[in-house]
């Protein structure tokens, strides 16, 4: 009797890890077993079929941070971010503020605002690239100006960066939107009373409530932003003259066309480690900036 007990009490223990057995499983062979691998080969020599040669230690990474077309791709991300990341929420947020009272009409802004949320990027990037095109398109023609949108470097990777705030700024209005939307009304009323300006509302009460809705948005798109590669792809292939190259489309470029996994390894593990100090970066202002009812 005491035995089945505790068996009844051990499966009751281990019940929450038998379900989660399969997610460790899927995790652990393709994402955990890959990234460790990744990080022991990026100490080594590997030829193009990935065969591991000879341990040279740090000697990987000292060489492409040696590398000017490493350093300009480290450079070319934390500049995609910081255009990126910003932007798109408070855009998102300013829009879902917009959208915040119901109207008959509601239906059709709001469906226009979250539509880049159903876009496929490289369907996005197509779009734009016909709207860049200096001589024909409709950007360069309806404000009458001459910009190489992709060809110029001065002006390559803002052009992308438009693409991707288009992109993210439906993402972050649907849950904006939602996180606007569940500010009491009371509160808002009570403001009115003492007279608040539109300004001080927004400061005071609709930042510190949808600050979780933020948070959550901001650190997700770091990591999306940091990893991102698509665009460039698709728009520039990393140009002109390595302007538009991310740390992601420098390790694709690695193994896509030489096979050299001995650069493509450390690259990578240097994105995890960028990508994991700004998520770190953004959970440390979590602390002081993010207000949970």
């Amino acid at each position: 009797m005491l035995k089945k007990k505790k068996d009844k009490k051990f499966l009751k223990t281990m019940e929450p890890y038998l379900w989660l057995l399969p997610a460790f499983i899927l995790f652990g062979a393709f994402t955990f077993y890959p990234f460790i691998e990744t990080i022991f080969k990026s100490f080594f020599i590997v030829d193009s079929f990935g065969n591991v040669n000879r341990f040279v230690g740090l000697e990987n990474y000292m060489y492409i941070l040696s590398d000017e077309k490493f350093v300009q791709a480290i450079f070319n991300t934390v500049w995609f971010v910081l255009l990126t990341v910003p932007i798109s929420k408070v855009l998102g947020f300013l829009l879902a503020l917009l959208a915040n009272k119901k109207r008959k009409t509601s239906i059709f802004y709001e469906t226009s605002f979250a539509i880049p949320m159903a876009m496929a990027s490289s369907v996005t990037a197509m779009i734009f690239q016909l709207l860049y095109v200096p001589s024909l398109g409709f950007i360069n023609g309806f404000f009458g100006i001459d910009v190489q949108w992709l060809t110029d470097p001065k002006v390559a990777l803002i052009a992308i960066a438009i693409i991707q705030i288009w992109l993210s700024t439906g993402y972050a209005f649907i849950f904006m939107l939602s996180a606007v939307r569940s500010v009491p009304d009371d509160l808002i009323e009570s403001a009115d009373l003492e007279g608040a300006t539109p300004f001080r509302k927004l400061i005071s009460i609709y930042l510190p409530i949808t600050s979780p809705t933020m948070f959550y948005l901001i650190i997700t798109d770091l990591a999306y932003s940091m990893m991102m590669m698509g665009l460039v792809n698709i728009l520039t292939d990393g140009g002109p003259f390595g302007a538009t190259q991310t740390i992601m489309q420098y390790v694709y470029k690695q193994l896509s066309a030489t096979g050299n996994y001995t650069n493509a390894n450390p690259a990578a593990i240097i994105a995890f480690v960028m990508t994991f100090i700004v998520t770190m970066l953004g959970f440390a202002w979590e602390k002081k900036g993010v207000h949970y009812q």
